[in-house]
């Protein structure tokens, strides 16, 4: 009993700790990287808790508990979302936006292609998309025409394809983000594709930070679509929303999956968000199936009638 009482204590503190540490994200952005795992130490921490009651250490486990409960109540932002509806809504007012993170263009362009004709989204946003040659952009020259695609690194992009014409576009291609002003129905709206770097000790929370001048700078109604590569309920994804005038469409999508098998899709990661003006109300939002990237494509469909 003593050792595993010793071992209950010491991997519970250890998870403890790494929950703790995950809150702290807006003192520095090491702390922030503890946030990806928050899903998957709660639920590690379950079992422990119990060890902790069988072996009576009372105080431990009330601790834990604590922890536990702090947690859960930092995860508002997986709550009061909706997914997609099982008829598209059709028509003047409605914007339907497919981002999927190519996996440096790894991913079966056949099947990618596939997916996107079927669910027929009227902006398509890519990430990690090759440049040279332009494979899953030129295979979707026909239904996407308009087109602003921004290299990041080598052969290497980011891009956003319309089936209507833009009204304005742009890239900043230091920081990994293109942006176009999509005029639908006689609306415009601002549509961003945006690849973060990972976070802590690479230079996630400095790319945000030389991204805060940008976002007053583009028109609104604005949405942030793409690869964060940080949970919804991170101190970067807050830190974005707040900097760019935007909310977090909620709801868990765990769109990050190591690999098309049973393990990689247990311990996917929520990353891939879409970020969206006040004035926009979103009608629903889910994660697609495997099309071959270690993420899965991000819909979102977006009222925009009500501007």
């Amino acid at each position: 009993m003593d050792s595993l009482r010793r071992f209950s204590l010491f991997c519970s503190w250890l998870i403890a700790a790494a929950l703790i540490a995950g809150q702290f994200g807006a003192f520095h952005p090491a702390a922030d990287s503890f946030s990806h795992l928050r899903l998957h130490l709660l639920a590690l921490a379950v079992p422990f808790l119990l060890l902790l009651l069988a072996t009576r250490a009372w105080i431990n486990a009330l601790f834990l508990t604590g922890v536990i409960v702090v947690s859960i109540g930092s995860l508002g932002q997986l709550f009061g979302g909706s997914t997609l509806a099982d008829d598209r809504p059709h028509g003047p007012g409605h914007l339907r936006i497919l981002s999927l993170n190519m996996n440096h263009n790894n991913a079966h362009i056949d099947r990618v292609a596939a997916y996107i004709g079927k669910m027929q989204p009227d902006v398509v946003t890519l990430q990690e998309a090759a440049v040279e040659p332009p494979r899953v952009t030129k295979r979707l020259t026909e239904a996407y025409p308009h087109r602003v695609i921004c290299r990041y690194r080598g052969a290497v992009g980011i891009a956003v394809l319309s089936r209507t014409p833009f009204a304005a576009t742009g890239c900043i291609n230091d920081h990994r983000l293109a942006w176009a002003t999509v005029s639908k129905d006689g609306k415009n709206t601002t549509v961003a594709s945006l690849h973060l770097r990972w976070p802590y000790p690479l230079p996630q929370a400095e790319q945000i930070d030389a991204l805060s001048g940008i976002w007053d700078q583009l028109d609104t109604p604005l949405v942030i679509t793409g690869d964060f590569n940080a949970a919804p309920w991170s101190h970067s994804v807050q830190k974005l929303a707040a900097q760019s005038g935007t909310r977090l469409v909620p709801g868990l999508r765990r769109s990050f999956t190591w690999g098309d098998n049973w393990l990689g899709d247990l311990m996917a990661l929520p990353i891939d968000h879409a970020l969206i003006t006040p004035t926009l109300k979103a009608d629903g939002a889910a994660v697609g199936p495997h099309v071959s990237s270690d993420h899965l494509p991000l819909i979102i469909d977006l009222e925009t009638g009500t501007l």
